[in-house]
C-alpha cells in the first residue's frame, strides 16, 4: 500500500461526496450477452444509507487511499484507486490525491457499496481537478469499471437496462421506509451470476412495477417486488432464504433480496411494524430503518 505520512502532505483543497447505497424493487435477467455479461431489467432506488469520501490534493503526486474498514487486499484492487488513476491519466493530473473513505455501507451486501465509492469518486475528483465532466460524461466512462456505477453517478429512481448502461428516470419520489437487514454473509457476485441458467429463470414484466411507482400505488409495488437472482443466492447461502421468510413471518408487506445479496430489506406502511421488526431482528446483524431517497 502506497504511505505517506501526513507532515507530508500539502492540502491544497478538500472535497466531500456521499456515496448512496442501492437497493432494486425489480430485477429480471433477460438473457446472456456475447461479452459474457448478462442482460438486466432493473428498477433501482438510492437509500438513505451512505459512506463520505474526501478528496485533498497532496504533493506526493501518488493516489493515497485510507479508510475506516479493509475494504480490498491491495490498494491496486480497491474501485476508488482505480477511477483515480483512470482519470489522473485520462486528464494528464500532475497532482496527487489523498481520498480518506468512511465506510458505513455493508461490503458485499449486494448494496452497491463499491459502485457507490467509484461514482463519489468520478464528481469528488471532477470538482477538485476541476475537469468540468457532465454526469452523462462519467457515467459513460465509469460503466467500463462497474455495471452499477452509471446509476451511483445520478442516484435517482429509475429503470436501468443492459448491463445497467441504460437509464430511464422516473420522476416519481417514493420515500418509502424500510428496514434494511445485512445477515453479515459476504457473497460473490460473480459467483451468483455464473450460476445463472436463463432456461430456468421466469419471465417477468416491469410494466407493473414502473405503474405502481408512477401512481403512488404502494400495495402494487410490494406485490411487484421481484429478483430473479434470489433463488441462486438462497442455495448458495439458505441464511438469506430464512432471513427474507422471517421478515415476513414477523409481520411486514413484502421484503427482498437486495441485487446479488445478501441483503435484505422489508417495507411495510405502517412504520410501527417496521421499527418493531427492527428491534427483534438479531442483534448479530447490520440492521437500519432507513429509507428510499
Amino acid at each position: 500500500m502506497i504511505v505517506c505520512h501526513k507532515d507530508s502532505i500539502e492540502v491544497i483543497d478538500l472535497v466531500k461526496e456521499k456515496a448512496y447505497a442501492k437497493i432494486n424493487l425489480f430485477l429480471n435477467v433477460v438473457k446472456k450477452r456475447f461479452d459474457g455479461y448478462h442482460d438486466l431489467e432493473m428498477v433501482m432506488a438510492a437509500i438513505d444509507l451512505f459512506d463520505v469520501l474526501t478528496f485533498q490534493n497532496n504533493d506526493t503526486n501518488e493516489i493515497i487511499i485510507n479508510s475506516n474498514v479493509e475494504i480490498t487486499d491491495s490498494i491496486e484492487e480497491n474501485i476508488v484507486y482505480k477511477v483515480a488513476k483512470l482519470l489522473k491519466t485520462k486528464f494528464n493530473i500532475d497532482q496527487g490525491v489523498s481520498i480518506n473513505i468512511d465506510k458505513k455501507i455493508p461490503i458485499s451486501g449486494g448494496l452497491a457499496g463499491g459502485s457507490a465509492d467509484a461514482a463519489a469518486t468520478f464528481r469528488g475528483l471532477n470538482k477538485l481537478w476541476k475537469l468540468k465532466m457532465s454526469l452523462n460524461e462519467m457515467a459513460k466512462i465509469g460503466i467500463e469499471l462497474g455495471a452499477d456505477i452509471p446509476f451511483c453517478i445520478y442516484n435517482k429512481l429509475c429503470i436501468a437496462r443492459g448491463k445497467g448502461e441504460e437509464l430511464v428516470f422516473l420522476e416519481n419520489k417514493l420515500k418509502t421506509p424500510i428496514l434494511l437487514v445485512y445477515p453479515n454473509i459476504k457473497i460473490s457476485t460473480k459467483e451468483v451470476f455464473s450460476k445463472i441458467k436463463i432456461e430456468e429463470i421466469k419471465e417477468r414484466k416491469i410494466n407493473d412495477m414502473t405503474s405502481a411507482i408512477y401512481n403512488n400505488n404502494c400495495d402494487l409495488m410490494i406485490r411487484e417486488l421481484h429478483n430473479s437472482l434470489e433463488s441462486i443466492a438462497f442455495e448458495m447461502e439458505p441464511k438469506i432464504r430464512k432471513l427474507k421468510s422471517d421478515m415476513i413471518d414477523l409481520g411486514l408487506d413484502g421484503a427482498l433480496m437486495s441485487g446479488s445479496g445478501s441483503s435484505v430489506f422489508g417495507v411495510s406502511k405502517d412504520k410501527l411494524k417496521l421499527q418493531h421488526v427492527y428491534k427483534i431482528m438479531s442483534e448479530d446483524y447490520f440492521k437500519l430503518l432507513t429509507k428510499i431517497r
